[in-house]
């Protein structure tokens, strides 16, 4: 049997309060889906439509068929349950079917839907920076899966653990030494007036917010290149930031034991042209 649900995540099964059967979910025995996290505040789901782009995309990688978007997005309506205070919603695809063999049988997914409390961080996250390791942990690289939110996060989780006092992000490289993100976010920097981030072409997860930045950056006339490059690369830059769709964008203050300063120029304007709401703990 499941255990009862923590009293606040409220979650949805294909509609409906979750059943036993998810036990044999594809998703628990094998990480067969994909997923995507929206903060929900004063009424709405933020950027869903985006969130549902990538969620297509996702799903095209794994050969699933993602649900109609009018589907989804009520379901998530009604998760929402009329609250006006800031909560986060996740939003699970897996592929439909018992969770024996591992040749996938169905292009069907499953839709598992969840509410939680938002997290609330100090404001100074936002308007001063957060510090951040670089990771030991390296990231496995599959082309096929890179960009993808799929549902083993095994190496993020690695990486999440242990971190000294006061750390909020650590940055994650490939096997080759190459940046390509935090283990809960994307990572921009500036060089020479040129916004960059890390060429997803072998692993990591290409966020909605990273799109928006981009997206943002360029309408503001500003140059933004996707590039491979190394984490040393961060100490020549003026700014650097990360960003995700719950968070918007945390400039970095420090990393291990560089110090970048204060917030720049060019991460000011993408804070304040994204207008993304701060979960801070002052927020009410």
């Amino acid at each position: 049997m499941i255990g009862d649900l923590p009293r606040d995540v409220v979650a949805l099964v294909n509609g409906a309060p979750p059943k036993a059967s998810v036990l044999l979910s594809r998703a628990l025995h094998y990480g067969d889906g994909v997923f995507r996290t929206l903060l929900r505040i004063e009424g709405r789901w933020l950027d869903f439509e985006r969130h549902y782009v990538k969620l297509v995309q996702d799903c095209r990688a794994l050969g699933l068929d993602p649900p109609h978007v009018g589907q989804l997005e009520a379901e998530l309506e009604s998760l929402g349950g009329g609250r006006t205070q800031p909560v986060v919603g996740k939003i699970i695809l897996a592929r439909s079917g018992a969770g024996r063999g591992y040749a996938p049988s169905s292009r069907q997914c499953d839709r598992i839907l969840l509410r939680y409390a938002a997290p609330r961080y100090p404001a100074s996250c936002w308007s001063e920076g957060v510090a951040a390791i670089s990771s030991p942990v390296t990231l496995a690289t599959q082309p096929l899966l890179a960009g993808v939110k799929h549902l083993n996060r095994l190496e993020n989780m690695l990486a999440a653990r242990n971190w000294p006092q006061g750390v909020q992000e650590a940055l994650m490289c490939d096997g080759q030494g190459a940046l390509v993100c935090g283990t809960r976010s994307n990572v921009f920097w500036v060089r020479e007036g040129k916004l960059l981030t890390p060429k997803l072409a072998g692993c990591g997860v290409a966020g909605m917010m990273r799109a928006k930045v981009m997206d943002a950056a360029r309408a503001l006339g500003l140059q933004a290149e996707q590039l491979s490059a190394p984490l040393a690369d961060l100490m020549q830059a003026s700014e650097v930031f990360v960003t995700n769709s719950l968070l918007g964008i945390w400039p970095l203050k420090r990393l291990d034991t560089h110090e970048f300063g204060p917030p720049g120029p060019v991460t000011l304007r993408l804070q304040t042209t994204l207008a993304q709401p701060m979960l801070s703990d002052t927020t009410h």
